[in-house]
Parts: structure tokens; sequence; C-alpha cells
């Protein structure tokens, strides 16, 4: 009977742990961001709501470009994350900056994610350098353009972890098989 309650325990925990894993995301170096990026720039958020404008959820988080280096430049986009970090959702605050990396896809157009080298201005350092001058300045409502920038798009498709389902079915067959065990011993 104890194995029979080590087996319970043992596939609640699972099927809760396959609930709460985490995002893995593979690291990009600034370089490896421009490039698997269609849009990348700076803005500050201005509004995050749910989701609705596609079938995926989330959030919807509303920006005012200040900077761009790659892509259509335009005074506001909308981005859309994961609800959450364990999806790969990145966590916007609204008032604060940061420099975006964006795909841009037929399902869910303007996507970011954890995975993405989006980052709090103040953290993007490193970037920013790389980047060099934007394209194009939002200052005061008026666009300015830049004689320089810096281009290319490669889609690189995210990871996904496997679901806890295996893990269950190898718990419930070495149940049944030690259930067998034990019967036939006592035989």
């Amino acid at each position: 009977m104890r194995w029979f309650v080590l087996l319970v325990l043992g596939i609640a925990s699972l099927a809760q742990a396959s609930e709460a894993r985490a995002c893995s995301c593979m690291k990009l170096t600034p370089a490896e961001g421009l490039s698997s990026s269609n849009v990348v720039f700076s803005g500050e958020v201005t509004q995050i709501e749910k989701n609705e404008a596609t079938r995926f959820g989330g959030l919807e988080v509303t920006l005012r470009v200040k900077e761009v280096w790659k892509g259509a430049p335009a005074e506001e986009i909308k981005v859309h994350t994961a609800g959450n970090s364990a999806a790969c959702g990145y966590p916007f605050t609204v008032g604060t900056t940061y420099l975006v990396y964006a795909l841009n896809d037929e399902a869910d157009p303007m996507r970011v994610s954890l995975c993405s080298r989006t980052a709090p201005i103040e953290n993007a350092k490193e970037d920013l350098d790389f980047l060099g001058k934007p394209s194009n300045r939002f200052d005061s409502g008026t666009r300015q353009k830049s004689k320089e920038s810096k281009g290319g798009c490669n889609a690189v498709p995210g990871s996904t972890e496997g679901s806890g389902a295996a893990w269950i079915a190898v718990m419930l067959a070495g149940a049944a098989l030690q259930f067998r065990r034990r019967r036939h011993s006592k035989d």
C-alpha cells in the first residue's frame, strides 16, 4: 500500500512540475539578436492590457518609440508577449524604457519573449554599443532619420520542452510492474 501512496504523490508532483516548468532559451549575442529580429527599437511602455488582437492571448504592450535600429519607424508600437515568464513572456513595466527585439510572423505580429535580447535600456549597454547610431529617432513627436543602419533578418525558432506525460506513463508502468511482482511473490 505504501508504494501506491508514493505513486500517487509522484504523479501529482510531476503533473504540477510540468505546469510550472520555466522558459528555456539559448543566450543570443547582440548580433544574433539583431539578425533574428524583424524590429529593434527603444521605447517607453505606456500601457499593458490583455491581448485580444491574436488567438494566442497573453499581453499587448504599447510603447512610445524613441529610437529605431531595424524595421519601419512608427511613433507607437504594440507588441505581444505571453502572460507569464514560464511561457517566456517578457515582464514589461509601465513607465520603463526598453530596448526591444521583436519577431513579426503571420500568427502573432510583433512578438517579444524572454528569449530575445529585450532589456531595460539601462541594462542594454552592450547592445546599444553594438547597434550604433539608430536609423530613426522620435524626439518631441518629430521623426529624424539617421544615415546609418544595420540589418538582416532570419527568424530563429524558439525551443520547447517536452511534457510530463511521458514521466507519468513511466511511473504507472513501474508501479504496475511492482504490483505484479509483489502479487506473484505472495503466491
